[in-house]
């Protein structure tokens, strides 16, 4: 009909989006203890690859101290070499009459006067010992005989040759003396008047006994080899000396079981 609206139709509501429900997340709990404090951790071995090999660990992990040596012996051996080297002579040939007689030079010595080093004359064979003087405390030397307990040096030999001056036809006389001083110890050693500062044939020979925190320290300067020495049950002694390879072989016994061990030490390294 006309003039009538068109019916309106009913729709239901529209209903709001509803959300999921949120669940809460619980925290993971552990299934197992705590584990205990571990210690300190060890440092790890540095990696060296080769060209063409696999990773290899390198058993030294840092490099060695210095003294890593001597540490091993002490630890070992209960013995180190503390000092091993020449000991200077005392004297100095300075001149000579004919072969019979020598004059030498004491470099322990100073005239407070000259700022000179005093000299004396020696007769060749004839062994010499030395006093004090009461004043001016200089030493002299006066002759005595081989049986003296308390004879200082011998002249033992003295001999005279010619050697060729470079760029020159000339000819220069050196002297050539052998010498043995008593004091000191050890066999002759020679001197010729070329040396200025010469060396005996005698050693520093000082060593470090080491037993847990205690230290002792022995002085073998001038002793012989085979001479005994040591502590707490154990005895030492130096068998042979290589001052070219700065080795000393010592033997140690222990006192209570007999047991002897040999062993090369050597003496510190100058750096």
């Amino acid at each position: 009909m006309q003039g009538m609206a068109p019916p309106v139709m009913d729709r239901p509501p529209l209903q709001a989006p509803v959300s999921p429900p949120v669940i809460p997340v619980k925290p993971e709990t552990i299934p197992f203890a705590p584990l205990p404090n571990l210690p300190p951790s060890v440092p790890q071995k540095e990696i060296v690859k080769k060209p063409g090999n696999n990773a290899l660990p390198v058993d030294e992990m840092t490099a060695p101290p210095a003294n890593l040596q001597a540490m091993k012996q002490l630890d070992s051996f209960g013995l180190i070499c503390t000092k091993f080297e020449r000991v200077p002579s005392r004297f100095r040939l300075v001149s000579w009459d004919k072969t019979k007689k020598v004059e030498l030079e004491d470099l322990s010595q100073v005239d407070p006067v000259t700022q000179k080093h005093p000299r004396f004359w020696l007769n060749i064979r004839t062994p010499y010992k030395e006093f004090i003087h009461r004043n001016s405390k200089e030493s002299f030397f006066r002759p005595t005989t081989m049986n003296d307990p308390n004879k200082r040096i011998i002249a033992h030999s003295f001999e005279i040759k010619k050697k060729a001056i470079d760029y020159s036809s000339r000819m220069n006389s050196i002297g050539y003396l052998i010498l043995h001083d008593f004091k000191i110890g050890g066999p002759p050693y020679q001197l010729t008047s070329e040396m200025e500062t010469p060396l005996t044939s005698s050693y520093y020979l000082h060593f470090e006994q080491n037993m847990g925190p205690q230290k002792f320290f022995h002085d073998l300067t001038g002793k012989k080899n085979g001479y005994a020495f040591g502590g707490w049950g154990l005895e030492y002694k130096v068998i042979k000396q290589n001052f070219a390879q700065n080795k000393i072989t010592v033997l140690k016994k222990d006192l209570k079981t007999g047991m002897v061990v040999e062993k090369d030490l050597y003496g510190p390294t100058a750096f």
